[in-house]
């Protein structure tokens, strides 16, 4: 619509006329069809007006947002800008237009669509800019200019909507991670006032924790029920091969060349509770994530120690690698194109099965279709999986923060009484998403191909989800060695206890 109307404007001027254009009609094409068409394709397939949010990051200043993309912002209108210019003799020759157009009028027309672009750009990158500015105004939280700041920052932890639930969770890792004490004693002191905050944050950070991590046990859930019946119509062949490179000693003893449940047996993550989460128990003794220099004395600025060295955590992501599939004859086997094409109409018939019987699906008996297998991507899954993953992100700094400064300026209160709740929910998250960071979507494509993988190298993964991962492993490391002893006298679950112990033995082995 701008652009449109930049176009009547410009082009009913009498000077443009005098600039003698080949064509008025081709001027107004661009500025009213080709160009804002252009824009909004580009717009819509690369999400453009999506905000980014840095892990830990309480204020960005528009003028740095807007001069750090500067560049990209001319060189994407630059780009676009040819686009126009390539596209529009096949538009000409679809309305019946001459194809080529004189020199001087294509130059004057990819200027005009550069500037136009320009234009629609920096619109864009300011929006954002002043969008994604953070939670502080003028160095104060935002939440300071209500008269009653912590009642307003639950309101926006709770609320529905991203972007104050957002801003809210920004305010609360900065207050939870500041040095000015003063931010925290309006949470710790709330309890004397009847109204206790901090049950109330507390329960906001485990939802979202908890609702992410329900999200990518349901994925990986179906995915192992759609890996499995793949490959359990013929375990008799697969035996058969087995003992057959017994017999040679050829056999490699590994924990993946049986069922995929055998390594990450299921276990009811909250016992007694009745969100039913399940995850696999963590093998500790491979895992080497916590095995690194600690550059900073134990327990101080945990915050500010996390933030620096979260990228220096290393990952040994041994993957899901399964064995070769004998789901299929050797001779009389299906073309792939018919598998694929199976896959297609099973998905469509799923699909809309579920929209008119709801109710007839089953969690339990949850599979994914082999179209989702096949053309799966880790990091556009981790997207769709945890779509508000800076939440995640501030929720297990907030925790982490809290309980860290909580122990020196409220030793006695309801924070640090909450420590053995946090460290379960974190350890939940280190199985959960610790297997999703394992998890190598191409040992799934070759043993849908029938190729082995065997002997494939773990690769370190960069998607959001492993990030959250190394995040929360940290995080649980940060408080056992801040609490350390006192742990003794809290409550601890069986698997929290078991990460406990190791994170302490690693500790002990630097």
């Amino acid at each position: 619509m701008g652009s449109i109307l930049i176009g009547n404007i410009i082009s009913d001027n009498a000077i443009f006329y005098s600039l003698s254009l080949y064509r008025i009609e081709s001027y107004r094409l661009h500025s009213w069809i080709l160009i804002p068409a252009t824009y909004t394709v580009q717009h819509v397939l690369f999400d453009a007006d999506k905000l980014v949010f840095g892990m830990d990051a309480q204020y960005q200043a528009p003028q740095q947002y807007i001069a750090a993309r500067l560049s990209k912002l001319v060189a994407r209108s630059g780009i676009l800008s040819l686009m126009v210019l390539i596209s529009s003799p096949l538009l000409y020759y679809v309305i019946g237009w001459s194809m080529f157009l004189p020199i001087a009028t294509q130059f004057q027309l990819i200027l005009l669509s550069f500037l136009i672009f320009i234009q629609f750009e920096i619109i864009n990158v300011t929006f954002n800019a002043h969008m994604s500015i953070g939670c502080l105004h003028k160095g104060k939280p935002i939440s300071s200019l209500s008269p009653s700041p912590i009642e307003t920052l639950v309101s926006g932890l709770s609320s529905k909507k991203p972007f104050p639930k957002l801003t809210a969770f920004q305010e609360l890792s900065y207050r939870a991670t500041s040095n000015d004490m003063s931010l925290r004693l309006p949470i710790y002191s709330s309890e004397f006032k009847n109204t206790n905050s901090w049950s109330n944050i507390l329960t906001e950070c485990i939802q979202v924790i908890k609702t992410n991590n329900e999200n990518v046990n349901k994925y990986l859930n179906g995915l192992e029920n759609t890996m499995s019946t793949q490959n359990g119509n013929n375990k008799a062949i697969k035996n058969e091969t087995h003992q057959h490179t017994n017999l040679f000693g050829n056999n490699q003893s590994s924990v993946f060349n049986g069922d995929i449940r055998s390594e990450y047996a299921f276990d009811d993550l909250n016992h007694n509770n009745s969100n039913n989460l399940s995850a696999h128990r963590i093998s500790l003794q491979d895992d080497d994530i916590l095995l690194r220099e600690r550059k900073n004395p134990i327990g101080h600025n945990s915050g500010s120690y996390l933030n620096n060295n979260i990228a220096d955590f290393r990952n040994n992501n041994i993957g899901l690698d399964s064995y070769r599939s004998y789901n299929e004859t050797i001779i009389t086997r299906d073309p792939k194109i018919i598998l694929f094409l199976k896959s297609v109409v099973n998905n469509i018939k799923n699909g809309i099965v579920s929209f008119f019987f709801p109710a007839n699906g089953n969690k339990k008996d949850l599979q994914l279709s082999l179209f989702d297998i096949w053309y799966v991507n880790k990091n556009r899954q981790a997207e769709k999986l945890v779509p508000l993953a800076v939440c995640h992100m501030e929720s297990v700094i907030s925790l982490m923060g809290f309980l860290i400064k909580a122990i020196d300026e409220s030793p006695k209160g309801s924070v640090v009484a909450s420590v053995g709740e946090v460290l379960s929910h974190l350890e939940k998250s280190v199985a959960i998403l610790g297997k999703y960071s394992e998890w190598k979507p191409e040992g799934h494509i070759k043993q849908l191909r029938g190729i082995d993988d065997s002997n494939g190298e773990a690769t370190r993964s960069n998607d959001m989800i492993s990030l959250l991962y190394e995040l929360s492993i940290s995080a649980f490391l940060e408080i056992v060695l801040k609490y350390n002893v006192l742990l003794n006298d809290v409550y601890l679950d069986e698997d929290v206890i078991k990460l406990s112990k190791w994170v302490l033995d690693m500790c002990a082995e630097e």
